[in-house]
């Protein structure tokens, strides 16, 4: 018999539970298990104590009491999603993702580009943007790709609110290797 298996039995055998032959294979296995022997004599200490507590009687009212106490415990209110409330910064940081959104989606339309007053492309804002719109277009499709994602959950966080940033923020710093 492995430990593992007598160590399930000890408590049925306390209890008078097992058969004849498995009463004899677990006392054979004891005959040569100290730490088997040192969880059974753990098991008949904490048998014999229990034995010896009192029983304690509840009340008859009990029920009653515990259902005056839960009736005029004030009620905790769960806070709400504030997804309606933005906060000043949370405005401005969607305000600002969504123009530089729709500024980069007119620039890719010739006709809408120049309904523009700043799109005709020799002021230094249009040279910057087109420049840096042309390197993300020509140069790598992952670039766009990602500066895509990024803004995308960008605008995300800015619109969920501070407890869904939280949580965002925790669970990301989770999958981050530990050094």
């Amino acid at each position: 018999m492995r430990c593992s298996e007598a160590t399930r039995q000890l408590q049925l055998y306390l209890d008078s539970q097992l058969s004849m032959q498995q009463v004899r294979r677990l006392e054979a296995h004891l005959a040569g298990c100290h730490a088997c022997r040192n969880e059974l004599s753990l098991l008949e200490a904490v048998t014999y104590a229990l034995r010896e507590v009192k029983p304690v009687v509840e009340p008859a009212d009990l029920a009653v009491h515990i259902m005056q106490r839960v009736a005029v415990t004030p009620q905790r209110r769960k806070r709400q999603y504030s997804l309606l409330r933005p906060s000043f910064w949370e405005l401005l940081a969607v305000v600002l993702l969504a123009t530089i959104t729709t500024l980069g989606i007119i620039w890719e339309q010739p006709s809408l580009r120049a309904a523009l007053p700043l799109a005709n492309g020799h002021d230094m804002l249009s040279q910057v943007f087109l420049s840096i719109l042309a390197m993300l277009m020509t140069g790598n499709t992952l670039a766009l790709w990602v500066g895509g994602t990024i803004l995308g959950v960008c605008i995300t966080l800015a619109l969920a609110g501070n407890e869904v940033r939280t949580q965002w923020f925790k669970a990301m710093m989770g999958r981050l290797p530990v050094r």
